[in-house]
């Protein structure tokens, strides 16, 4: 029972109550029932959350960027999700079987889309099936290469058939389902704009760079969300989000600027809550075309970026160097790569040897975004020290994002973050069969030794190998240095007092607002 319906009943109650205390006091006369319809609802809960870019997307099988995924995952539910641990949780299956062969998953009976309809082993087959298709040009389509096949077991139970054993695909699993009957008689671009999953919260409108808005799915599986509505506001300016949280104009803000971390501790009016990152931020370049072609200029830029003071000036200290794409927190994590540290000699030196002791001029691209300004802007000084002329081209997050898909760039800053398995900080980004529009390895990376330590990684069970796999390739990778590396990241998220029962993850971020309420409401 939602909080608006008991209170609802609660003043049925109280209004009976006091009707019959008065006609204890008066002289009898007939009542006259009370209508429960005719009683005044409670306002409805909202909830409204700024976060620091739009949705691009709301298909999840297209979907790629965090700003999608966050809203995606209150529309849809996959077969499985996992938790803050990283352990792997049950959602649309509520048990599954997994061998070197096969993954077998049973569906709950009663799942209901938004529309009314029931999801069935149909809607799964359906939903990973155009992942699968390159017609469709899913961009996450090489992550699904090792299912073979998809049997319709019954209409609860789907098995997918492996080509060979595959190690992090389950944790690939968690993609939101698609009704196929929606998909198949709108079309698949409907879904982008107009999505009808199974998840907590329902679509109700999207105004690009305004709004999305979504209302409770009141006959979701797992129990109507308390939260009647909840409205997503994109807010680029880190000012005017804080400023939004603290006068009430929303109950959640993130991500939190470094330099309001400390004032958003001290103030008795925020939770400000605090998680270890799950990637990390990165500067790279278009490896087709001189100057960055030569992996010696690339390492010239790494010694010449002091990245410390990058650390010290842009996130107040708050964040490590990062020297490897997988994270510290990973089993799989290489602490004993070589680290780039600054130093303007090996700098000078390198791009002595590759031809560009003059330097040259570039076009770096960034999303609109304080820090990556600010980040820009440091390297636009210490590379002019080289002969490096860097102009600054800051973009809006779309054009930004097509830019990148589209190759149009010389170099670019952008994060990677929702690092499970180590195979997510790796295989999409570095395997040469990556390219976009599917893949992640925006900048062309071919190596033939990394390719076959990814998939090596990926083909074995054993935890032991796939770590020793995983260690030369952070090796390589260094060498290379494809990636500049710039930090870690650490998250943090302002919340209002006055939302009770939410708590922030890095992973499924936003999951937590089908418990949430409002406190007084």
């Amino acid at each position: 029972m939602t909080r608006r319906r008991w209170t609802g009943i609660v003043t049925i109650m109280i209004v009976a109550l006091f009707m019959f205390s008065m006609s204890a006091c008066a002289p009898p006369e007939e009542a006259e029932p009370v209508d429960p319809d005719e009683v005044e609802p409670d306002e409805p809960m909202e909830v409204r959350v700024a976060y620091s870019a739009d949705a691009t997307n709301l298909d999840p099988r297209l979907a790629t960027d965090v700003s999608s995924g966050l809203v995606n995952d209150l529309f849809y539910d996959g077969l499985i999700m996992w938790d803050a641990a990283l352990n792997i949780q049950p959602l649309v299956a509520e048990d599954y079987d997994l061998t070197e062969e096969a993954f077998t998953f049973y569906l709950r009976e009663g799942v209901l889309f938004h529309d009314g309809e029931e999801l069935t082993a149909e809607d799964v087959k359906y939903t990973f099936d155009t992942i699968r298709d390159p017609d469709f040009e899913a961009r996450n389509l090489p992550l699904y290469e090792p299912i073979e096949e998809i049997e319709i077991i019954d209409d609860y139970t789907v098995r997918f058939h492996l080509s060979e054993p595959n190690a992090p695909l389950i944790y690939y699993m968690h993609v939101g389902i698609v009704p196929r009957h929606i998909a198949e008689q709108e079309g698949d671009e409907f879904l982008q704009t107009n999505p009808i999953g199974a998840g907590p919260f329902e679509f109700v409108e999207w105004s690009p760079n305004d709004y999305i808005e979504m209302v409770a799915h009141e006959d979701y599986w797992g129990g109507a969300p308390n939260i009647d509505r909840v409205v997503f506001k994109p807010i680029p300016e880190d000012t005017t989000r804080r400023v939004e949280l603290e006068t009430g104009g929303v109950h959640i803000a993130f991500p939190v600027p470094p330099e309001d971390v400390q004032r958003l501790k001290d103030d008795p009016d925020v939770d400000l809550q605090e998680q270890p990152g799950s990637g990390f931020e990165y500067i790279s370049f278009d490896h087709t075309q001189p100057p960055f072609d030569d992996r010696h200029v690339r390492q010239a830029i790494a010694y010449a970026i002091d990245r410390e003071e990058i650390i010290d000036h842009v996130y107040w200290g708050l964040r490590d160097v990062a020297y490897s794409p997988i994270i510290p927190q990973s089993w799989a994590h290489n602490p004993d790569v070589p680290r780039f540290e600054y130093s303007p000699e090996k700098a000078m030196e390198l791009l002595a040897e590759a031809g560009y002791e003059d330097g040259f001029d570039v076009e770096l691209k960034i999303s609109e975004s304080d820090p990556r300004r600010e980040i820009s802007e440091i390297l636009q000084y210490e590379l002019a020290d080289f002969g490096i002329d860097i102009t600054i081209i800051e973009q809006e997050w779309g054009a930004f994002y097509d830019d990148i898909l589209e190759m149009d760039f010389d170099m670019f800053i952008l994060g990677w973050s929702a690092q499970t398995d180590p195979d997510r900080g790796v295989y999409r980004q570095f395997h040469s069969d990556n390219f976009p529009p599917e893949g992640a390895n925006r900048q062309r990376f071919s190596n033939d030794r990394v390719d076959e330590l990814l998939d090596l990684a990926r083909t074995t069970m054993d935890v032991d190998q796939r770590q020793g796999h995983y260690y030369e390739v952070q090796e390589i990778l260094a060498e290379e240095q494809s990636y500049v590396y710039l930090n870690y990241t650490v998250d943090f998220c302002a919340v209002s007092p006055q939302l009770q029962d939410f708590e922030y993850q890095t992973y499924f971020q936003l999951f937590g607002l089908k418990d949430a309420y409002l406190e007084g409401e």
